[in-house]
């Protein structure tokens, strides 16, 4: 209240008028639990609350959660990273993520359009490019912590965003959120998946900003597919 008067806040709906929509999608939002998940969700949480009744589980509560995120994912036994080698039909059968994923970027490659997919899991991530490769034939760039900012580099950031961005026709793009942040302008791409989502909100939203920006000339599908089970 004291500072209000003080403020001045423009959004970028303020200063760019001819901004196409952001539309955030929310059909994805009640993907149902599969089997695999249900019994590693059910089994980590008997296990963290045995650990908690003898006294040793007290202050973990937080890798319970990480991992019950990640579970939502990739449905690995607590402890396992992605295997990059299971068949494709199998993943999807275990990970209605995967599966709703796939079917979605088939709808964005009958449109022509492209897609930014965001994920901080980088077992994940490859596993992304992996099935990504497999069902539509090309390879899918990463762009996290681990990726070069050097101009001189043969796979630098730029280097691989402006071949995303330049290449014509469909076309898919995974980023770390947290890689997201530094100035990239993707705005080839106008479909935003946060197939896992950081914990800061506002993280997100900057990342979804990548896509969404002066110079976006379509509207902007932003999706956040969420596991859920009733029972839990």
């Amino acid at each position: 209240d004291i500072i209000e008067p003080q403020l001045l806040r423009r959004i970028k709906a303020d200063v760019a008028k001819d901004l196409p929509r952001k539309i955030i999608v929310d059909a994805c939002n009640n993907l149902p639990l599969s089997e695999r998940q249900r019994s590693h969700y059910a089994n980590a949480i008997a296990q963290h609350r045995k650990q908690s009744a003898e006294g040793v589980g007290l202050k973990n509560h937080l890798g319970l959660l990480l991992y019950l995120r990640r579970l939502c994912a990739d449905p690995q036994p607590m402890g396992q990273l992605s295997n990059l080698s299971t068949p494709l039909s199998e993943i999807e059968c275990h990970s209605p993520k995967m599966k709703w994923l796939m079917m979605e970027l088939e709808k964005i490659k009958a449109r022509n359009d492209k897609a930014i997919l965001f994920c901080e899991l980088r077992d994940v991530q490859r596993l992304l490019q992996r099935v990504i490769f497999e069902r539509f034939e090309f390879a899918t760039a990463i762009i996290n912590g681990d990726t070069s900012t050097s101009s001189k580099s043969e796979v630098s950031r730029q280097k691989q965003i402006r071949g995303f961005q330049e290449r014509p026709g469909f076309g898919a793009i995974i980023l770390s959120p947290l890689a997201a942040g530094f100035g990239l302008n993707i705005q080839a791409a106008n479909h935003v998946v946060h197939f896992t989502r950081t914990w800061n909100p506002a993280k997100e939203d900057q990342a979804t900003d990548r896509a969404y920006r002066i110079g976006q000339s379509k509207e902007v599908f932003v999706y956040c597919p969420l596991v859920v089970a009733n029972d839990f």
